[in-house]
């Protein structure tokens, strides 16, 4: 944080142990994540109800823009909740290079069917070519020097400075291009691909807001997960960013060595051609 120069106060006006105080609190809100300043715990602690008159859109009004729980090791924002019908996942990345794997990649929501697990339910969403994610990016905010323009072969050629008309086209670039959701593991689903317009009545939705932060959301039948909230036992989920290399094939680059002279090849996306994932326990929760 940058030190107060006294000499840009002079006469009457002091500063106070107030101002100092409101300045670190307004510095905590700039430059700390939301995860430090409210003390989110890593893993959602317990079940939750869903909000009253819930749509599944990709926003998180109905949430209170409130989440249970930070998990660091995604760098995703996430509540997982639950009525007598559905159960919900709803997760926020504000990390552009986070935002471009899982747009590539999917999230993968793995809730375990018996105590076991054995026997899983997978839902993987979204899943945009990526040609198109590098452009819905950067019309949602992203700083590469990428054309504004939200289709394949654009050039290298400018940097798009973020505004309410590109947020506005780059939601709708994500959705003519996510229209696909990977399932595995739900008894009557032939093939592992389905329609957002799905029979089974799985909701999916992506959003961005207008700081380049994107929202999923997602609401499955509990039926399908052969669970009900009179009935089921706490059961193990995961949740999963999938490696950006296994969609978009090799990304790599060659280099020489500066002291053997050697060519060598270098992954040029080490910080997302990983699976990041991590595990925890939910228990259904009952109307009040």
């Amino acid at each position: 944080m940058a030190k107060i120069n006294p000499k840009m106060y002079s006469g009457k006006k002091t500063i106070t142990m107030r101002t100092v105080y409101l300045l670190i609190s307004f510095a905590c809100l700039l430059v700390v994540s939301k995860a430090d300043c409210q003390k989110l715990p890593n893993i959602q602690p317990s079940g939750l109800r869903a909000p009253a008159n819930l749509k599944i859109d990709g926003k998180a009004t109905e949430w209170g823009n409130q989440l249970q729980a930070y998990n660091k090791s995604t760098n995703v924002y996430y509540t997982i909740a639950n009525d007598d019908k559905n159960l919900y996942l709803i997760a926020q990345v504000a990390e552009p290079r986070t935002i471009e794997k899982l747009l590539v990649s999917g999230i993968s929501f793995i809730i375990n069917k018996d105590d076991k697990g054995q026997d899983k339910v997978t839902i993987t969403y979204p899943l945009v070519k990526w040609d198109f994610s590098h452009a819905i990016l950067v019309n949602a905010g992203d700083k590469a020097k990428w054309s504004g323009n939200p289709n394949p072969g654009s050039m290298f050629v400018e940097t798009l400075t973020r505004t309410d008309s590109t947020v506005t086209l780059a939601n709708q670039a994500f959705s003519d291009r996510a229209k696909s959701i990977e399932v595995s593991g739900i008894s009557g689903v032939e093939g592992s691909s389905i329609s957002i317009y799905n029979e089974q009545n799985i909701r999916v939705a992506g959003h961005f807001d207008n700081k380049g932060v994107f929202t999923y959301e997602l609401s499955v039948p509990l039926q399908l997960l052969e669970k009900s909230v009179s009935g089921s036992k706490p059961f193990k989920y995961q949740i999963r960013l999938n490696s950006y290399a296994d969609h978009t094939g090799e990304s790599t680059f060659v280099r020489r060595d500066p002291v053997t002279g050697n060519r060598e090849s270098v992954d040029a996306n080490t910080d997302i051609d990983v699976v990041t994932k991590f595990d925890g326990g939910y228990a259904l929760a009952k109307k009040p």
